[in-house]
């Protein structure tokens, strides 16, 4: 009997072996999934997963570098037609004869269609992965950016505003696909790095747009309405280019081509064998059951949803900042669209390098203490950004103003980075899931944060009441995001890629002669 088992086991393999050929030949040849021996890297990897295990940031060599840089870049592109009405706001306001609250409603259409998008995109790329579902948010998002200069009343604003809102989801394809390409002892660092200069859209789309404007009044017989009108063609098309070149120069992992994980779950069951001498019961064997990525695991998991609440209090608070800080300096401080714009600017332009920080910290803390370094330097930026805000909320000279913004803006995006130094131990099977929900909690914030400023007499004050919430949901992490579950599955991980990596060589030392090398430069 043990020997007609081992047959059938066998015979299973090679079915499953023979279907997967056979899903090969259907590829293109571009896109096969390329096994560890077939091919070379020019970083260094991890030979069971052919995951990176360093990053060169001056290196766009395929596919690990080129991915990391597709995704940053076209989160950028993404990023800059998000939130390209915001720096225009006053004027836009004016031509149309807008009320203040008309614009934060548009604010939140623009935040609120995002939380959906991103909500739906996460467990789509789990099953198709992030290089066609990125390539096609950012196809989507160009229509809607290419004819917003068309919008003629409120209504129209909203509408428009929620459907460029879509973009904002390539923030999952940006994280799911820096997570497809590097090991995750580096995740925080690799993805804080990519999302920050993702990110920098909201200090580029600042300075960029009021640009354009200046540039198109400039011109003979363009009025204040005829310069917001036409300046939503440069990134419109923007955003079709980054679409292509998503789809023909990058690698879904680096394997090439995606295919959706499956997990070996295994389950004890108890068998008995016949001998002609004894009979032996065998408890033992292990039975292999196949869990693939599912939406309600992640849904039903806490860790996420902690995670959720304080993505809320960081990249909501970064989303709410970019839709209303212009505004801010436009009516405090009596600045011109123009100046306002670039003053606004510098919120977001430190992305190049304070969301990086967040993630390096994040990684220096996990190296010393595990993942308590990675909780508690979360929950130490986190009350920092709330008391940085109450701060800034009290400035009372533009001078003084400025200096706040700018330290309260390293601070929350170190926070965002940090946390994204936790999302890849949450559940690694459902990867886009978790990207998707944890990145949904940002733009649930900001729609929270747009409600309250609808109620509050003045932007100084509202400012001073975010400040305190997100003071206190910084220390509520504390209780709720837990490590114990994170320090034992890494441990297991790590020792089963010791023993596979042991299996492995000894395959490899036989069959040295036989294997071809492939460069993917």
């Amino acid at each position: 009997m043990t020997n007609e088992v081992e047959g059938e086991r066998n015979q299973h393999n090679n079915d499953e072996k023979e279907e997967e050929e056979q899903q090969q030949q259907k590829m293109p040849p571009m896109k096969q999934r390329l096994t560890q021996s077939q091919m070379e890297f020019f970083l260094d990897y991890n030979p069971i997963t052919l995951k990176a295990v360093e990053y060169k940031i001056c290196s766009c060599a395929r596919p690990h570098m080129r991915g990391f840089h597709l995704a940053w870049t076209s989160f950028l592109v993404a990023f800059i037609a998000w939130f390209s009405i915001a720096p225009l706001a006053p004027a836009i306001k004016e031509t149309l004869g807008l009320k203040k609250s008309d614009l934060l409603w548009a604010n939140i259409s623009s935040v609120l269609s995002t939380v959906f998008a991103r909500f739906a995109v996460g467990p789509v790329m789990d099953h198709v992965g992030p290089r066609k579902s990125q390539a096609f948010i950012l196809m989507f998002a160009a229509i809607p950016t290419c004819f917003a200069g068309l919008i003629q009343d409120v209504v129209g604003l909203c509408i428009i505003r929620g459907l460029i809102g879509v973009a904002g989801a390539a923030f999952v394809g940006c994280q799911f696909w820096c997570t497809l390409m590097f090991e995750k002892e580096i995740a925080g660092s690799v993805n804080a790095i990519a999302g920050g200069w993702g990110n920098l859209g909201g200090g580029l789309t600042q300075a960029l747009m009021v640009g354009i404007f200046s540039m198109n009044t400039a011109s003979p017989g363009c009025d204040q309405e005829c310069g917001w009108r036409n300046a939503f063609f440069i990134p419109a098309f923007a955003l079709m280019l980054a679409s292509v070149l998503i789809l023909f120069l990058g690698d879904d992992c680096p394997q090439g081509h995606y295919i959706p994980p499956v997990v070996q779950e295994t389950t004890t069951t108890t068998t008995t064998t016949t001998t002609q001498h004894a009979i032996q019961s065998n408890t033992d064997q292990k039975k292999m059951k196949r869990r693939k990525a599912h939406i309600a695991d992640v849904a039903g998991n806490p860790q996420v949803w902690a995670l959720v609440l304080q993505y809320a209090c960081c990249f909501g608070m970064e989303l709410h900042v970019n839709n209303t800080i212009a505004l801010y300096y436009y009516d405090r401080f009596g600045l011109g669209i123009t100046t306002a714009g670039l003053v606004a600017s510098l919120f977001g332009l430190t992305n190049i390098f304070a969301r990086a920080w967040g993630g390096m910290i994040s990684d220096l803390c996990y190296k010393h203490w595990g993942m308590n370094g990675r909780k508690y330097s979360l929950v130490c930026l986190a009350c920092s950004e709330g008391v940085l805000l109450i701060v800034f909320s009290r400035m009372p000279t533009l001078p003084s103003s400025i200096t706040m913004m700018v330290i309260f803006s390293v601070v929350v995006q170190a926070t965002e980075g940090s946390t994204f130094g936790i999302v890849p131990y949450v559940d690694p099977l459902n990867s886009g899931g978790v990207c998707g929900f944890v990145g949904a909690g940002g733009n649930i914030g900001a729609v929270v944060w747009g409600l309250v400023f609808l109620s509050t007499p003045n932007f100084s004050d509202g400012y001073m009441i975010l400040g305190f919430v997100v003071l206190c949901v910084g220390l509520l992490g504390i209780p709720t995001i837990r490590t114990t579950h994170y320090d034992t599955m890494s441990h297991k991980r790590s020792k089963h890629n010791q023993s596979s990596a042991l299996q492995l060589g000894s395959l490899d030392s036989k069959n040295d002669n036989s294997v071809t090398k492939q460069e993917m430069l």
